[in-house]
């Protein structure tokens, strides 16, 4: 191309640079409601930009994913660099899954299977739904990592990764009538300062503290929202469930939870 689209349209190709190589992603779907934003992940890293995308396209073993490319393109860490027409065969399918119910180690204890307004909840996934795209919005480093991986939504059947030392996250607060109150403090991180400081006004309406700043990287904005978890609040599971799909309707994405014991005779909305 000889000059720089900054805005990509549906079946626009782009161009990830990662460690392994150049790897490329299809632009397939987009809709303002409910928020979707769908790319199909073609397999593969290259060294140099292949002369004719035809048969990377439609190739069979590309996937669904959610990712934000509207963003990415106009922030420049994704290029366009091809188009073509989404065939009715690489169409979104509108059916896709999510966690519906964690442990507190992090496994999937049901699937939630969407389906336009039905959702269906299923404790085990038939072979055929492990193929479903996964209700997950990647951010652009998210992307890259998952890439690099080699991840597919086949492989994950909501099984944590085996943890070669032990994790740094605190341990989830036990919920008994004699347990001390602790702080929970969350992590949402959005691509524009727009989608943060709505997600922030959301928060602090239903009484989260709220911090808003750029992230350390300075790509990504931080949300930090904090409330205090005790015998008569909701269970952090339920409350982490709801800032996961917050963070997902507004492109951005739920980074995890730290906690800290506070004095009982501390209060807090």
């Amino acid at each position: 191309m000889t000059k720089r689209r900054k805005r990509v349209r549906i079946g626009d190709v782009l161009e990830v640079s990662t460690p392994r190589g150049l790897a490329y992603i299809h632009h397939t779907y987009f809709t303002y409601r409910p928020y979707f934003e769908v790319i199909r992940v073609l397999p593969g890293f290259f060294a140099t930009r292949p002369v004719d995308f035809t048969d990377l396209v439609n190739h069979p073993k590309a996937y669904f994913a959610f990712y934000p490319a509207r963003v990415a393109v106009s922030e420049g860490v994704v290029e366009i660099v091809a188009h073509h027409p989404v065939s009715a065969d690489k169409a979104f399918p509108a059916v896709y899954r999510w966690a519906g119910a964690r442990s507190r180690e992090g496994r999937v204890l049901a699937w939630r299977i969407c389906e336009g307004t039905k959702q269906t909840l299923v404790r085990e996934l038939s072979e055929e739904q492990r193929y479903l795209p996964i209700d997950r919005i990647w951010m652009h480093d998210s992307l890259v990592s998952a890439l690099v991986k080699e991840w597919r939504p086949e492989h994950d059947i909501g099984i944590p990764p085996a943890r070669q030392a032990p994790a740094p996250t605190p341990e989830v607060p036990k919920r008994s009538e004699d347990s001390a109150p602790q702080r929970v403090r969350h992590f949402l991180y959005f691509p524009t300062a727009k989608a943060s400081k709505a997600v922030a006004d959301q928060l602090s309406a239903q009484r989260f503290t709220v911090e808003r700043r750029k992230s350390a990287e300075g790509k990504n904005w931080l949300v930090l929202a904090g409330h205090t978890v005790g015998p008569d609040t909701p269970d952090l599971d339920s409350v982490r469930e709801t800032l996961e799909r917050l963070a997902q309707e507004h492109s951005g994405e739920y980074d995890g939870h730290e906690v800290e014991m506070i004095p009982c005779t501390e209060s807090s909305p």
